[in-house]
């Protein structure tokens, strides 16, 4: 009797430590007989709880979390749900040097662009058993999004969960428009009648020199058409016909007489477009901006603009900018995992997405009625076109790759020996392939 007692006190105090040690109580049933033990139980979301004060430590990788007003504008909702999570925001260190102390952060913040930087540092844990332990429905989610994050998963491995979604916009200076009396663009317009359109507004009048559209880098325009730098098998595609077709467009925006300044100045970027207002259409990231936006209303440098659907490639109708988006990550070697969880599927949930997309963080969930109200807590878009920006649809996104920011330096080479040096299509991607090719294959040498 004497050691049935000692047993069962001995595992009393152990079930009290394990519980301790999560600081997180669960109210659902126990594991029934004959399940499989390998497989995680189902969970309610709604009935997790943090019960012991956690640091949860943040780590943003590129994904726009810099101040901790940031911090309490995108994480706000989770501590109403768990007032006894901090989370903490990591700056003025690199994660290389956290991971080489010791001090690996429990979430980790990024865009779908930089995820690849991640997964060579082992930072990212398949999320795969989290999904379906705590019952989440990723049919919900924005179904580019999810196919996206998949894509980086070689073996069905999930490493991450997507939180807010960016969309691809066009944003546009009607007074230009009204000054040279040009129709306004419309929703989803083809590329070829963007560069018709910038033909008639790329002119000078009373010494200021006007354009009528900047493409922004050559990167950009050509992941719009699904182009990354490397194919399945990983070999170069600068030589593809998709890249020759992107390159012909751009070659006839440059051609534009008015467009390549004396200095030889090709691209412009968002201050032409909203400080010095002599860009008459953009095309960008509605979450860009609309952090960018307010800076109109600053000293009456205000001007009437709007916006409309990104613009498309002929051969592909309805698809607009690629599939852009940003995720949280739990390391594996991660203090506070269950903690972590508890702050992701706050931010998931149907409440956390309603806030957050009442001001600046467009939803991640499939619904379009809400996407309608994106930013509504701020006026920003009262009274413009914004339900005709989701008009379009997300493009499918590249294959990003690890040889991807060497690879791109090739292209802008190509770019500038088309513009600058007068060189052929054919001959420009012909070399910026083959550079790539040889990169890829040093590189490829000196892992063995």
């Amino acid at each position: 009797m004497k050691i049935k007692k000692r047993l069962s006190m001995a595992l009393l105090l152990t079930l009290s430590a394990a519980i301790a040690a999560t600081g997180c109580s669960n109210k659902t049933a126990q594991p029934q007989q004959g399940k499989d033990p390998a497989k995680p139980e189902s969970v309610k979301a709604e009935e997790l709880t943090v019960t012991e004060p956690v640091t949860i430590k943040l780590y943003s990788h590129f994904a726009a979390i810099n101040t901790p007003n940031d911090v309490e504008a995108l994480f706000g909702t989770v501590k109403k749900k768990h007032p006894n999570i901090n989370i903490e925001l990591i700056k003025g260190t690199k994660l290389v040097d956290m991971i080489a102390a010791g001090e690996v952060p429990d979430l980790i913040a990024t865009t779908h662009f930089y995820m690849n930087d991640l997964l060579p540092l082992g930072v990212a844990s398949d999320m795969t058993d989290f999904v379906k332990k705590y019952q989440v429905d990723l049919s919900k989610f924005e179904p580019q999004a999810i196919n996206a994050i998949k894509s980086y998963g070689k073996k069905g491995e999930l490493y991450g969960i997507p939180y807010t979604l960016n969309y691809g916009v066009l944003i546009y200076n009607k007074d230009i428009f009204d000054r040279f009396g040009v129709p306004y663009p419309t929703d989803g317009m083809k590329w070829d009648q963007i560069i018709e359109l910038s033909k008639k507004l790329t002119r000078e009048e009373n010494g200021i020199q006007y354009l009528g559209f900047d493409p922004g880098s050559e990167r950009t325009f050509s992941r719009g058409y699904g182009l990354g730098t490397v194919n399945e098998k990983g070999a170069p595609i600068f030589d593809s016909e998709g890249y020759k077709k992107t390159f012909d467009l751009l070659k006839r925006m440059y051609e534009i007489p008015g467009y390549i300044d004396p200095k030889k100045k090709f691209q412009y970027g968002v201050d032409y477009f909203i400080k010095d207002q002599k860009l008459a259409m953009f095309p960008s990231w509605l979450a860009a901006i609309t952090s960018r936006l307010p800076q109109l209303n600053e000293g009456g440098s205000g001007f009437n603009w709007d916006v409309v659907g990104h613009p498309v490639f002929d051969d592909r109708p309805g698809e607009g900018r690629e599939i852009e988006f940003q995720s949280l990550m739990v390391p594996p070697t991660s203090k506070n995992k269950e903690a972590a969880y508890r702050v992701i599927l706050t931010m998931i949930s149907e409440e956390s997405q309603k806030e957050m997309n009442k001001g600046n963080n467009l939803t991640i969930l499939n619904n379009p009625e809400l996407k309608k109200q994106f930013a509504s807590n701020t006026d920003i878009y009262k009274g413009k076109n914004l339900e005709g920006i989701f008009k379009v649809k997300p493009a499918t996104a590249p294959i990003n790759t690890e040889y991807d920011n060497e690879n791109y330096k090739y292209l802008r080479e190509a770019l500038t020996g088309m513009i600058f040096d007068k060189k052929d299509i054919n001959t420009v991607l012909r070399e910026a392939n083959e550079k790539a090719t040889k990169y890829i294959q040093d590189e490829q040498a000196r892992k063995k």
